[in-house]
C-alpha cells in the first residue's frame, strides 16, 4: 500500500490520480485526512513533531497493512526553487523516523500544475478560456490558484470559475488520456515530484 497524506481532499485524490498516471506497477493507495504535513514556515522542533505524528499513523497502518511508501504534499506557496528545500527537509524528517516518503510540494500551488495539460482542464468546462502558458515556467506563477482562475475566465459571456474541486477531474482525465509526461509548460516542482516517484523502492520495507 502507498499511503498519501496531503493539504485537503481534493490535493489527496488529484495525487492518487497522478500517481496511477506516473506508475503503472502502483499498488493499492489510500489517502488519509490527518494529520496534515506540516513543515513549512515552523521551526524545528514543530517539524519533527509533524513528521513524528505521520509515523504514528504510518505505524498502526503497518501493524495492518504492508505500507511501502508514503506521498507527503504541502504546498509550497512561493516560488521556485522554494519547492526543493520544502521537499528534501520533509523527506528527510520522514526518512528519519524510519518512513520511505516522496514530497509533492508544488510551487506556488497544485493549480500551476495544472497548466501543464491544458486540454484536460478545458475539458472538465468547455467555456473556460486555454489558459496560454505555453512555454511557461509556471512555478513562477504567484499565487497559481488565483491566476489560474483569471486565465481560464473566456473575454465574453460567462461561465463558472474554477474551482479546488476540479482538480481531482482534471488529474483523471490526465491519466485516462494518457499525457502525464505531455507538458504544455514547464514546471521544476511537478518533474521532481515525477522523477522521485517513478524511482521510489515499492518493495517491502528493510
Amino acid at each position: 500500500m502507498v499511503l498519501v497524506f496531503g493539504e485537503n481532499e481534493h490535493d489527496r485524490m488529484s495525487l492518487v490520480q497522478l500517481m496511477r498516471a506516473l506508475r503503472t506497477d502502483c499498488p493499492k493507495i489510500e489517502t488519509r485526512r490527518r494529520p496534515l504535513v506540516l513543515i513549512k514556515n515552523r521551526d524545528a522542533a514543530e517539524q519533527r513533531k509533524s513528521a513524528a505524528a505521520i509515523a504514528d499513523v504510518v505505524g498502526a497502518d503497518q501493524r495492518r497493512f504492508d505500507v511501502r511508501l508514503v506521498v507527503a504534499h504541502e504546498d509550497a506557496d512561493a516560488l521556485e526553487p522554494a519547492h526543493e528545500a520544502l521537499a528534501e527537509r520533509t523527506e528527510r524528517l520522514l526518512g528519519e523516523k524510519g518512513i520511505r516518503a516522496v514530497a509533492a510540494t508544488a510551487a506556488w500551488e497544485t493549480e500551476a500544475w495544472w497548466y501543464l495539460w491544458p486540454d484536460a482542464v478545458l475539458a472538465v468546462n468547455s467555456k473556460w478560456r486555454h489558459p496560454n502558458r505555453q512555454k511557461t515556467d509556471v512555478g513562477k506563477l504567484r499565487d497559481a490558484k488565483e491566476q489560474l482562475r483569471r486565465d481560464l475566465r473566456p473575454k465574453q459571456g460567462r461561465t463558472r470559475d474554477y474551482e479546488e474541486s476540479d482538480s481531482p477531474e482534471i488529474a483523471r482525465l490526465v491519466r485516462e488520456r494518457g499525457i502525464v509526461d505531455a507538458h504544455a509548460a514547464t514546471s521544476n516542482s511537478f518533474r521532481r515530484f515525477a522523477e522521485r516517484f517513478r524511482a521510489a523502492d515499492l518493495g517491502p520495507l528493510r
